[in-house]
């Protein structure tokens, strides 16, 4: 198995999560609601609907957006595991972020070493 599949689906893994996640725990879930649950979903979901498909497709930039993207999802989770009505959205956001964090990096950083590798050789051959 290639290893850039696997760093790929879990990248794949924690966007879908995110959105699941967000969705299901504002839409049905959530026991304290501040603002409206559209709205709240809006916010939270968007940024990541630009990536879903690129992520799936394996463009390597959309990993570099993301890897940047998934910081403050992160952060969210961590206020919310301070909240104790909402302590397990907080764990499974920051599990998803870090999911997409760790997925992204190590996809980008496997692809620029095999590219390196492969120009490296295509330079040797000439």
């Amino acid at each position: 198995m290639d290893i850039t599949v696997f760093w790929r689906t879990l990248a794949a893994i924690g966007i879908l999560g995110l959105i699941i996640l967000i969705v299901l725990w504002n839409g049905w879930l959530s026991p304290v609601q501040q603002i409206p649950r559209s709205l709240e979903i809006a916010i939270l979901v968007t940024p990541l609907l630009f990536f879903v498909r690129k992520i799936l497709h394996g463009q390597r930039n959309a990993f570099i957006g993301v890897t940047l993207l998934s910081f403050p999802y992160a952060l969210i989770g961590i206020w919310y595991i301070f909240s104790a009505q909402e302590a397990i959205y907080g764990y499974l956001m920051l599990l998803a972020s870090l999911f997409l964090f760790f997925g992204s990096l190590l996809n980008v950083w496997i692809m620029d070493k095999r590219d390196k590798q492969k120009s490296i050789k295509k330079g040797g051959d000439g």
